[in-house]
């Protein structure tokens, strides 16, 4: 059984905002459907089944992101899967009530079990999760392997898309190494949060490694704007390698207005 939400007895991460919840705000199921609805776009044109998700550093809501995607594509009705990427610090087995020694990616790209033996099924979705399984010491190794090639198109035969949670970008290269397998990234981007020069840095690093950027998400908004939206609006993610990221979280005043950018070409999606 999925409930998505961290047990009470594991504090590290924060409940999900789920667009499941019959509570959340409008404006944040409306804003995963455009979402949805410019991947479609994008289909019609180009391949794109095989889609990463990444950020420039650590609680950016990459993972969140991530998991609504996929629950509101398989609400369109197409089969998805949701793949954990994060091989050095996994978390959404605790969204799921999980246990973290879970077999998963790691242990099917080492022959150890068969993908069908470790997939779980979302209950009353089509969607389906394959968790990080064991922590290996070699993760961009185990993500640009020929195994995890084969396993990519192994999923694009069974799924209408299929979504990977990678880590962010600029702190290890575990998404640039994937990223030549995929058919491009969203680039997830903190409002008010990253510095512009560390995002173009990243930016820069995901398109040397041949990966192509599909667009970004600006998450959290800022709260005099939202209205009902305020409680997702300042959501906190899961730290990652810093421990100071929760406080530079914390510490950060939203602007009213977005930043300007001179010097990339995302698209707010």
């Amino acid at each position: 059984m999925f409930n998505f939400r961290s047990r009470k007895n594991k504090p590290v991460v924060k409940s999900l905002c789920s667009i499941a919840d019959p509570n959340a705000p409008f404006n944040y199921v409306e804003a995963y459907k455009m979402l949805c609805t410019n991947i479609e776009f994008l289909k019609a044109t180009q391949k794109c089944k095989s889609i990463m998700t990444t950020s420039t550093l650590a609680n950016e809501g990459k993972t969140n992101i991530s998991i609504n995607l996929a629950l509101t594509l398989s609400g369109y009705n197409k089969s998805v899967c949701l793949v954990e990427c994060d091989l050095r610090r996994p978390t959404i087995h605790r969204y799921i009530a999980s246990n973290k020694n879970s077999y998963g990616l790691t242990n099917v790209l080492k022959g150890q079990v068969e993908l069908s033996s470790v997939l779980h099924k979302v209950s009353g979705t089509k969607m389906s999760i394959l968790l990080a399984g064991s922590i290996p010491p070699n993760p961009s190794e185990l993500l640009s392997s020929s195994n995890m090639q084969s396993l990519v198109k192994e999923l694009e035969e069974q799924f209408d898309y299929v979504i990977y949670d990678t880590p962010p970008v600029y702190l290890v290269t575990d998404a640039a190494a994937l990223g030549k397998y995929m058919d491009g990234a969203i680039f997830v981007i903190k409002h008010d949060f990253t510095e512009k020069g560390i995002v173009i840095q990243a930016k820069k690093n995901l398109e040397i490694a041949g990966v192509k950027i599909l667009g970004a998400i600006y998450s959290t908004y800022q709260n005099k704007t939202t209205g009902s939206y305020s409680k997702y609006s300042r959501y906190n993610y899961y730290d990652y390698y810093s421990h100071d990221q929760s406080k530079k979280s914390a510490s950060v005043q939203p602007k009213t207005r977005k930043p300007k950018s001179d010097d990339d070409d995302f698209v707010e999606v």
